[in-house]
């Protein structure tokens, strides 16, 4: 087999798999609006895959089965949870992490649904987002703070001391509005669903 062929046999499950994982993301973004538990508790469940691949069933055009001559070497494939996200435009006062009145209005629901037994056993990340007003290091800060501000009333209201929340402060990366990178459509959280 020649060289020219052996990068062709390595790229092409390479650019599937890319592609699969570029497919398996979804993002509802609320904007300045509440979503309803509802809305959120179909959306972080909606495509869980809590199960190991049977050999037998067809996933993803590829048909596993056991024949029964080898054992296997190697564990079960769990398939990749589908990546479910929402964005919502949390109110700080500016230069601050203080949640407002307003913004603990809009993370009710949030927290409802996060407390819900439809969505127990799942674990979730807090990103902080910025504008694009100060320098990086400080927009990651308070992105972070930010993120710890809402974890803690989510966890401290809610009765979410037994949900996993990892936070993240992304600064002024990942822009909402990369055309008006000072939009206050920038200064958001996003809420990840990362599996169980």
């Amino acid at each position: 087999m020649g060289f020219q062929q052996r990068n062709s046999l390595f790229i092409v499950p390479l650019l599937l798999l890319l592609s699969n994982a570029q497919a398996q993301q979804h993002e509802e973004n609320f904007g300045k609006s509440t979503p309803s538990q509802e809305q959120i508790i179909d959306l972080f469940k909606s495509g869980e895959a809590d199960s190991e691949v049977t050999p037998g069933v067809k996933t993803r055009g590829l048909n596993i089965i056991d024949s029964g001559k080898s054992k296997p070497k190697h564990k079960p494939v769990t398939p990749a949870m589908e990546e479910k996200a929402i964005s919502m435009e949390i109110l700080f006062d500016y230069n601050s992490a203080t949640l407002t009145a307003e913004a603990k209005q809009q993370l009710g629901p949030v927290g409802m649904a996060l407390a819900s037994d439809d969505l127990k056993g799942l674990n979730f990340r807090i990103e902080g987002h910025t504008d694009a007003i100060g320098s990086d290091q400080y927009n990651i800060d308070l992105s972070r703070q930010r993120a710890e501000a809402v974890k803690q009333f989510l966890t401290e209201q809610y009765g979410l001391a037994g949900v996993s929340i990892e936070i993240v402060g992304k600064g002024k990366n990942d822009l909402a509005d990369k055309d008006n990178p000072t939009s206050e459509a920038n200064r958001r959280v996003r809420i990840v669903r990362l599996g169980k």
